[in-house]
């Protein structure tokens, strides 16, 4: 009988991500999945990035994951979101071939140590609460010190095309049944919904029409480590819905699995349906919908904004009542998908569950939605195996709420559980203005190491890092009097405070011929953005300190006599937990899952407004 130091289940983005960080820490790792063609495969959107979900995609980069890197070898199209804000919020979006990023994965997991096995586990194999393996149809019974379980949307999977319901984990694989036996069995579930749109064939879509949206050449990737993406850039292009798409899909709506009471598990909040969107956001004249190709060499389109569980006829129907889409063909329907996740306040914060040691849970099992989100949490989990078996220590620092979007999520899950999937958001991050994407090395240093990096890797990333504390301790070394900036035409007080460089740096157009005349250092424009947001930012994580500080001292804080409706910077999705869970205080509410630090202040805003005392 085989016997492995860790086994991996599932090889979605969790399963990866975990597989690889144990195998690099010299852990002898199975990986098994149904079909070893599936590794590696974009089961939704043909996309990786956004605001929130970048984010957790660096922090697993520079922890040693692949998902950024492989993005950027498969990156056909780049955008960077809220560039006109700070950076705190800047995420970017790669549009990614299909093709190309299964095969560049599976070129990269078969060229490693890990093991895949091509099998479907039906058991976790315990013994007095302790795993000792896994039983698969076909090889049997598989000894191992840790399981990690990253099934996705396969326990109990059903998709639905309106009223015709199929068992699949997703659309051509089949449902994770008799595993979901075992997980069911010991422990709390739910069953969640998540859902896809149709796929369009790019030659029947009238592209003359349309609003081309071209990529951003920036220079700006998923990847810290990516210096260049030699992939042809294409275009997506934009359209939207229109009152006759929206008077189609309204008078159908018994015709959509969702609407016609035949699935009840609740869905993803901010992805929502194009049924979702027309009964809770009916007033809009048109929803956008971003037409996204599936690769360079696909003939298929994803239309970005119209998941929906309608009849196919329907489909098609509303479809084409859309500019651009008048005479579209339609490869693949739109579908939703149901599925079990447990409960994850049946886990520790390492990600193993209570009840069973050495059982490691990641990914939507536990509850969430999103490539990104998954891949964090297979790193996450993978991590506290290795330590779990001794073969690395851990800063426990880096994955804390204060450092790490990955430490936000964690503590979210573990200690609010979840009562639809769970998104990330930079406003779930109490210190968003150091959770940057920019400086997602800097807080993970103490884990940066040649077991997770290849040498050129962890050269550049040392060698950059020494360079920026070069430049730092030269810039703090330098002196300036409000009369040295008005000379130099930076507009000061004339307070008589001397100021060295670093605290000069925020007062300057930061690009590097700038950098280089006032300061008289060479540097990147890479580098000189994030230390001007450092300086920039300086005075506000003081304040971000004591605002979470406030939330503390206010804990207490009596809501049983607050109007909630009556605060009108508070989301619709706020106000509806609120409502429904009436917190007697603010340490309740803040139990409440979905509920932001923002919310939190603007409650305690409100309660000072009306006189109230605050601490």
């Amino acid at each position: 009988m085989e016997h492995y130091d860790v086994i991996v289940i599932g090889a979605g983005h969790a399963g990866i991500e975990a597989a690889n960080i144990c195998e690099k820490y010299g852990l002898k790792t199975a990986l098994i999945t149904k079909n070893q063609s599936d590794l590696g495969k974009l089961s939704c959107n043909p996309s990786i990035g956004g605001v929130g979900k970048t984010h957790i995609a660096s922090e697993v980069d520079i922890l040693g994951g692949v998902i950024c890197k492989i993005g950027d070898k498969s990156a056909i199209h780049y955008r960077v979101l809220n560039l006109s804000k700070g950076p705190a919020v800047w995420g970017v979006r790669a549009q990614i071939d299909r093709d190309l990023y299964a095969k560049n994965m599976q070129k990269y997991i078969k060229s490693s140590k890990i093991e895949l096995i091509e099998d479907e586990a039906i058991n976790i194999l315990q013994k007095n609460n302790k795993i000792i393996g896994v039983d698969c149809i076909n090889a049997g019974k598989i000894k191992s010190k840790v399981v990690i379980l990253t099934t996705g949307t396969f326990l109990n999977g059903k998709i639905y095309f309106g009223n015709d319901v199929k068992e699949a984990g997703r659309i051509g694989n089949s449902s994770s049944k008799e595993l979901a036996k075992f997980i069911n069995k010991n422990f709390k579930t739910m069953r969640l919904k998540t859902g896809t749109p149709p796929r369009i064939y790019t030659q029947s879509i009238d592209y003359d029409i349309l609003d081309p949206q071209p990529s951003e050449n920036n220079g700006i990737f998923l990847s810290y480590f990516t210096k260049q993406n030699t992939n042809k850039n294409i275009n997506c292009y934009i359209t939207k819905t229109n009152n006759k798409t929206h008077k189609i899909i309204r008078d159908n709506l018994d015709k959509s699995a969702m609407y016609s009471g035949i699935i009840k598990s609740q869905g993803v909040r901010y992805c929502p349906s194009i049924e979702d969107k027309l009964t809770k956001f009916g007033d809009r004249n048109g929803h956008n919908i971003f037409l996204e190709p599936e690769g360079l060499n696909s003939d298929l389109v994803y239309p970005n904004g119209i998941s929906n569980s309608l009849d196919k006829k329907i489909q098609l129907k509303f479809l084409r009542s859309i500019k651009g889409l008048e005479k579209c063909e339609v490869d693949q329907f739109g579908y939703a998908v149901e599925y079990d996740s447990v409960d994850p306040r049946e886990l520790k914060n390492n990600f193993e569950t209570k009840k069973i040691e050495n059982f490691f849970l990641a990914g939507q099992i536990n509850g969430t939605t999103g490539y990104e989100e998954a891949a964090g949490q297979g790193i996450y989990a993978g991590i506290h195996a290795v330590v779990k078996l001794k073969k690395a220590k851990l800063d426990n620092k880096i994955f804390e709420r204060d450092n790490s979007y990955i430490g936000v999520l964690v503590d979210d899950l573990t200690k609010l559980g979840v009562t639809e999937p769970y998104r990330m958001f930079t406003s779930r991050a109490e210190n968003r203005l150091k959770l940057r994407t920019d400086n997602s090395y800097e807080r993970f240093a103490t884990n940066i190491s040649t077991k997770i990096f290849n040498k050129t890797d962890y050269n550049l990333i040392n060698k950059n890092i020494a360079n920026e504390k070069k430049i730092i301790k030269k810039l703090e070394s330098l002196k300036y009097s409000p009369n040295d900036l008005m000379k130099k035409k930076i507009k000061v007080k004339k307070d008589g405070k001397i100021r060295n460089g670093f605290e000069v740096l925020k007062f300057l157009d930061p690009t590097t011929n700038n950098f280089k005349d006032f300061f008289n250092i060479a540097i990147n424009q890479k580098l000189l953005t994030k230390i001007y947001f450092d300086s920039k930012y300086e005075v506000f994580y003081e304040r971000e300190r004591k605002s979470f500080d406030q939330l503390n001292k206010n804990k207490n804080m009596n809501l049983t006599n607050i109007d909630f409706n009556k605060i009108p910077s508070l989301s619709r999705e706020i106000l509806e937990k609120l409502n429904k869970y009436k917190p007697v205080n603010l340490h309740d509410a803040g139990k409440i899952s979905g509920i932001t630090p923002s919310a939190l202040f603007q409650i305690i805003k409100h309660k000072r407004i009306k006189g109230t005392k605050v601490a």
